[in-house]
């Protein structure tokens, strides 16, 4: 998967779900997608909070992993920061995780993925997630295969008998399927129901990023919410 910011709680669950998790960031960095920004809930109505990118190359030439992250106008971080204290103090388990979330806000770096990556192995380590984590571009694999086949590509690098994907990814992997199975590998996809839980407010907003979800129950609480939405296909 595509590193994300402040990813929507069935990340996690994929994360959880898997042997080995592997960090995609040498694709090209599609910045209106999760790769740059995600939900908060402010007053009541779904925000979504983008991080700034610097153009430093052409769209079709910028990584994931070569995308820097913007400071030049303002520190987005302190934004973000305020907006979080702002509209969850009031949240049950503030006490318990603001200064666990600050951290991960104020993480010093250019990098856009190593941003993003850092808050993602910094919660499933509360998450208690013991996932082997893997980023493509710190393995010696060369990417030489377009997108269809380089999923199948780094699944055999890897040594992968079985593959999960999100659902959304279901039409163009049917497409390869042969593919797989010339290789032997299966491919199975992640079933996932987003559990409602005890969110700040009148109204429950789903599908926000998972911020939304550890202010409002704190970590052991979000841990079993998680994986309690999973589904199995035929099941």
């Amino acid at each position: 998967m595509q590193p994300t910011f402040n990813p929507w709680i069935g990340y996690f669950d994929l994360i959880d779900y898997v042997d080995k998790f592997i960090f995609l960031d040498t694709v090209q960095l599609n910045q209106q997608s999760w790769q740059t920004r995600n939900k908060l809930k402010v007053q009541e109505k779904e925000l979504l909070f983008s991080l700034p990118i610097q153009k430093n190359k052409s769209k079709i030439d910028l990584s994931i992993k070569d995308a820097l992250l913007d400071f030049r106008k303002f520190d987005f971080r302190r934004k973000l920061l305020k907006t979080l204290q702002q509209n969850y103090v009031k949240a049950k388990y503030y006490d318990e995780v603001h200064k666990f979330i600050e951290g991960l806000v104020l993480y010093d770096t250019s990098l856009l993925s190593t941003y993003t990556i850092n808050i993602i192995t910094q919660i499933i380590k509360k998450l208690h997630i013991t996932t082997e984590i893997i980023v493509l571009s710190q393995t010696k694999y060369q990417q030489t295969q377009s997108k269809g086949n380089l999923v199948l590509d780094i699944c055999q690098y890897f040594g992968a008998e079985n593959y999960i994907s999100p659902l959304g990814a279901k039409e163009y992997l049917e497409k390869l399927s042969n593919n797989f199975q010339a290789k032997k590998i299966n491919i199975f996809y992640q079933h996932y129901h987003h559990l409602s839980y005890h969110q700040l407010g009148n109204n429950f907003i789903p599908y926000l990023g998972i911020f939304d979800l550890l202010y409002n129950e704190g970590f052991k609480n979000s841990s079993i919410i998680i994986k309690s939405g999973r589904r199995y296909e035929n099941r």
